[in-house]
């Protein structure tokens, strides 16, 4: 199995199935392993939509975010691992790009692409209406320090974690950012793709707007930083 595609369906009703599709119609098809509240409509639309290698990890409550992606993690069989948002979408052929960079160079770590802003996903990603986009910035750990600039679809390879450990799943927001310093720090490089591969759903109500408004993605960069320095 080359890739596993990470979903975190909680709270995600209007989007799962539309996301599972998106995955399942990939160049390279990914395992997709889906983490969601046991019995929930989430886990059910999963259920009836999965096959072959993929898997539904159920959970009893609604964990943080980066502990339902450990739990992924655990239960993925993919050379490479990516999370897949719910409200996110994919180019066609997106993964068959990210992990075809990986295989091309070995010692790069993780690979990221640049992203097109959305307000609304109908057309998926060849047709939906861009209003704006992340180009992302690129370098080591002296510039990830300042921002991070790996975008919400990255692809990274399996074995770091063997190496470096999980998600911190005591972050709310930042997690992912923590866990790329850890990567920097130790000298682990990552490849941008100076294209846009993905959709990205800007709408008020998402998580990462919240942990904003309330200074919790402030204090999480901050902690990471302090870490690392």
């Amino acid at each position: 199995m080359k890739v596993s595609a990470l979903v975190s369906a909680y709270y995600a009703e209007p989007y799962i199935e539309g996301r599972i599709l998106n995955l399942q119609q990939q160049t390279l098809r990914p395992q997709i392993v889906v983490v969601a509240q046991e019995k929930s409509i989430e886990a059910r639309i999963a259920e009836g939509m999965l096959n072959g290698e993929d898997v539904l990890v159920d959970t009893p409550d609604v964990p943080s975010i980066y502990k339902a992606w450990n739990l992924g993690i655990e239960a993925s069989k993919g050379e490479y691992i990516t999370n897949a948002n719910s409200d996110d979408r994919l180019a066609g052929y997106a993964i068959e790009f990210l992990a075809s960079a990986l295989d091309r160079n070995p010692t790069h770590a993780v690979v990221y692409a640049d992203v097109d802003i959305v307000e609304y996903l109908t057309g998926g990603f060849d047709y939906a209406w861009r209003t704006g986009y992340f180009k992302w910035a690129e370098g080591g750990f002296q510039e990830l320090m300042k921002h991070c600039f790996l975008g919400p679809q990255p692809m990274w390879r399996k074995s770091l974690h063997d190496k470096y450990g999980p998600f911190d799943a005591s972050f709310q927001s930042a997690g992912d950012y923590e866990f790329w310093l850890r990567l920097a720090a130790h000298n682990e490089t990552f490849h941008h793709l100076r294209t846009a591969l993905g959709i990205y759903l800007k709408r008020p109500d998402q998580a990462e707007a919240r942990f904003n408004a309330d200074g919790t993605a402030g204090k999480e960069i901050d902690l990471a930083r302090e870490r690392y320095q």
